[in-house]
């Protein structure tokens, strides 16, 4: 009896649905759209038993090479190998392959670069949103003080924020994903160029956290509060439907057209708040912790000693030794 023979997109295909109930939404998308995109053009037409060390190797030399032409991060190229190597470890396991193969990674680490807004364009910004001041400038500012991620302070309630405590409960986000394609359809494409928006709960239970809210942002909250259902999305003002992060990155954009501050992107909120506490002296645990990462390594490695400003003030204190 002649051995049926499986193409390798076949199990990378029924590895993606297998792998799908155990992960976030998002992390399927993302898993479905690379592998559409940058894992199943290159093995299109390839039997799982003509896949050995030549050709997985093969594929990791186009994968760097095709990193360079479209700007692939460092975590996507990993990510990819990843989906290759697990594809392979279960055709191992099932028996459909002779010998365990992967492929090695050897990635150079790139070194993380962290764009801050200086002190001077945080004071700015800060004027600015004092002198005008609606739920979206303060929840801009929450940001600045907390480290909030934009799929986090679309998600947050009035009900999650402890005005006499002191504290935000981040216990959801939300994000607009891809509707995923059924399994044998086009894939890294969205069905229909739909997409939605998803109100789910953080990745990791890191990301579930209590976060310490400063006293002086404290009276700004409470006056919306006041005029607030519990259940109210605070962004949106709608106990059903979250804002959408595309508008609040909007209205973020305009905020900082109107201070005259250059652009960055939202995320260089969550990295100013860090370097700054960083450079008052916070540990690093702690800050992980409010930053709700999942392993202090990742806390350590984009913001510990990245702010040219911190350096700096360490420099100066040789000054007390001279």
């Amino acid at each position: 009896m002649r051995k049926k023979e499986i193409y390798f997109n076949e199990l990378l295909l029924a590895w993606l649905e297998e792998k799908r109930p155990g992960h976030a939404p998002s992390t399927y998308v993302k898993y479905r759209r690379m592998s559409g995109r940058y894992i199943m053009p290159y093995f299109s037409g390839i039997l799982l038993d003509e896949v050995n060390t030549c050709v997985l190797s093969r594929y990791r030399e186009h994968i760097l090479n095709a990193g360079d032409e479209r700007s692939l991060s460092e975590g996507s190229v990993r990510c990819l190998l990843m989906i290759v190597n697990a594809v392979m470890e279960q055709a191992f396991e099932r028996r459909l392959i002779p010998e365990a193969i992967r492929i090695p990674p050897r990635i150079r680490k790139r070194k993380h670069i962290v764009q801050v807004y200086s002190s001077e364009e945080q004071r700015r910004l800060e004027a600015y949103i004092k002198e005008h001041t609606d739920i979206s400038t303060v929840s801009i500012y929450l940001c600045l003080y907390t480290g909030l991620r934009l799929g986090e302070i679309c998600a947050l309630r009035w009900e999650s924020i402890n005005t006499e405590e002191g504290y935000i409960h981040v216990k959801h986000t939300v994000q607009r994903l891809a509707v995923a394609e059924a399994p044998g359809g086009k894939t890294g494409e969205k069905k229909g160029g739909k997409s939605e928006l998803l109100l789910t709960e953080p990745k990791s239970s890191s990301s579930n956290r209590l976060v310490p809210v400063p006293s002086f942002i404290i009276p700004m909250l409470q006056c919306y509060k006041d005029r607030s259902q519990p259940s109210d999305f605070i962004l949106s003002g709608n106990p059903k439907m979250p804002m959408e992060p595309r508008t609040f990155q909007y209205q973020y954009k305009r905020c900082l057209a109107r201070a005259g501050i250059r652009y960055l992107n939202f995320h260089s909120l969550r990295h100013t708040f860090a370097t700054r506490c960083i450079t008052i002296g916070m540990d690093p645990k702690t800050l992980s912790e409010i930053l709700g990462h999942s392993d202090i390594k990742i806390t350590l490695d984009y913001y510990f000693h990245s702010s040219f400003e911190f350096k700096k003030n360490q420099m100066e204190r040789l000054a007390a030794i001279s």
